[in-house]
């Protein structure tokens, strides 16, 4: 017996089918729209770490919570881990020091980006009051969360002043 509803039910099933199965062939955007470049990003990060270092050497506490990611981790000069609770607990201290970084460069990723430099602190120990100059290389990485660029991971590596002094330009 001849049914008309059941050939329109199957017509039906087999159009969804093959919409379904163009769909899956047609390529999709895995990048969302973006107006930064590489260029920009760069700027933007190299901004950032500016802003990083002139607010833990003027003890600016929130600036620095707004910069860090809350799940960030960071690896000390001394091979120690370290939290974003960490970070601004020393950023609320008392110890007055200063960076100068130099030999910045910035490896834009998709979502985020790796910073390396040479930075060189200087202080006054708090511990024994004599000035103190350290070296390190630096990497930093930061990962786009929505619109806004988080510090979510770092690590300082000790260098000798004297290799430092070298690579400066």
């Amino acid at each position: 017996m001849f049914r008309p509803t059941s050939v329109i039910v199957q017509v039906s099933a087999l159009a969804a089918a093959a919409l379904c199965l163009e769909a899956s062939l047609t390529p999709s955007s895995t990048k969302p729209n973006s107006l930064e470049t590489p260029q920009t990003i760069r700027a933007s990060i190299l901004r950032l770490e500016k802003l990083l270092d002139e607010a833990e050497s003027h003890h600016q506490v929130d600036k620095v919570e707004e910069l860090i990611a809350d799940d960030y981790r960071g690896i000390t000069v001394g091979g120690g881990i370290i939290t974003k609770r960490d970070v601004l607990a020393a950023v609320g201290g008392r110890e007055e020091a200063s960076s100068e970084s130099s030999d910045q460069e910035v490896r834009p990723l998709e979502n985020a980006a790796v910073y390396t430099a040479l930075v060189l602190d200087r202080g006054i120990d708090q511990k024994t009051q004599q000035p103190y100059t350290l070296a390190t290389r630096v990497t930093d990485v930061w990962q786009k969360r929505g619109r806004d660029w988080k510090l979510v991971n770092d690590q300082a590596t000790g260098i000798a002043l004297g290799r430092a002094e070298e690579h400066r330009p």
